[in-house]
């Protein structure tokens, strides 16, 4: 397994890629709460990453008017 790091809106990730499955994950935390992504290729992993914290700050933003 080799490591490296996504980076996105100020937020960090891992990149794990397991070479026997041929496949992408990670993990970002965020807020205490920890949140996973994957992928086929460092492009899809990349996308999922960054989804997720585009989900999150959109949430983040629609609770913030609600108060």
């Amino acid at each position: 397994m080799s490591k490296k790091e996504l980076e996105y809106e100020g937020y960090k990730g891992t990149v794990e890629y397991d070479e026997k499955c041929d496949f992408y994950t990670g993990e970002v935390e965020i807020d205490g709460k920890i949140y996973t992504y994957e992928g086929d290729t460092l492009e899809e992993l990349q996308e999922d990453f960054e989804d997720i914290i585009d989900s999150i700050i959109a949430f983040d933003e629609m609770d913030d008017e609600e108060v």
